[in-house]
């Protein structure tokens, strides 16, 4: 049945299951009605260079399954010592008072302006780089927030589309986001849970939802049998369009649950979200 209540949380394993058919281009799990997302190139193409680390580029494959269901990803794009680096500045961050936001508890807003190790990660080549063929002419940030959900934290984040929210100070034909993970992020912690092909259906209806996070929500019908959960592991970037239908549960678990989320737009859109706008590369 369809359901209009946002995501819930699913008794599944944390890890890949040994037996997987192929579905609309993803592999799916013989659990029935889970989606588990596994992309068929989540390394993403490496090649050398003379300057510093390799270029890390989609594949074409990458590229098809962004356009088609609307994500994809890549994993091991950052290694775990600068997102314990990370991690460490964000701490020190919301010590200070910078997550001190109405969103929820420890998010972040507007995080590409508190510090500069947060301005320099959403402008790393490495992610210029991925997004590239996604985002032109040139690549402007709209955006950028730490999102987290605390240990045992059941609140969930309604399914929503960003445009529901961005539309309101700009409008853009390439806009997406990059959704990096801190830290494992496996399905009891509230991994992004999305609709493949949903951005292909243009921006729908909302309304305010009262309790939990993400609360200009959709106001339509959401079959969840479509649904693919998304678990991962530290230092994958899941790249997604700003018109796809994503949400996630709550977190189940004893540890924290942080997600880095910058959205970036062609630089043909004159504006973002306030002073966070910045042209990061020029088309």
């Amino acid at each position: 049945m369809p359901d209009r209540t946002g995501p819930t949380s699913l008794v599944a394993p944390t890890r890949w299951p040994s037996v997987y058919h192929r579905f609309n281009g993803r592999r799916r799990s013989t659990i029935t009605g889970l989606v588990i997302s596994r992309p068929p190139a989540p390394q993403g193409h490496r090649r050398q260079t003379d300057k510093g680390p390799d270029v890390v580029t989609l594949t074409q494959d990458q590229i098809h399954d962004y356009y088609e269901q609307g994500y994809t990803l890549v994993e091991n794009l950052f290694p775990q010592s600068e997102l314990d680096d990370m991690n460490e500045e964000l701490n020190r961050l919301i010590e200070e008072g910078a997550g001190k936001d109405a969103h929820g508890k420890g998010w972040i807003m507007q995080l590409g302006l508190v510090s500069k190790k947060t301005e320099a990660f959403c402008s790393d080549t490495r992610i210029l780089d991925l997004i590239a063929p996604l985002v032109y002419p040139g690549i402007a940030i709209y955006s950028a927030k730490l999102v987290s959900k605390e240990p045992n934290d059941d609140a969930i984040c309604h399914w929503h589309q960003d445009d529901a929210y961005y539309t309101k100070h700009s409008h853009s034909e390439r806009r997406m986001s990059i959704w990096i993970s801190l830290q494992d992020t496996a399905i009891e912690h509230g991994c992004l849970e999305v609709i493949p092909g949903s951005h292909q259906r243009g921006l729908q209806p909302t309304r305010t939802r009262k309790g939990g996070t993400c609360t200009l929500a959709m106001d339509v019908d959401i079959d969840l049998n479509e649904r693919v959960l998304c678990p991962v592991k530290a230092g994958t970037i899941i790249l997604f369009s700003s018109l796809l239908w994503h949400g996630s549960a709550g977190n189940r678990t004893n540890q924290r649950r942080r997600a880095f989320i910058v959205s970036y737009q062609e630089t043909t859109v004159p504006c973002g979200n306030g002073r966070q706008w910045k042209i990061l590369r020029t088309g």
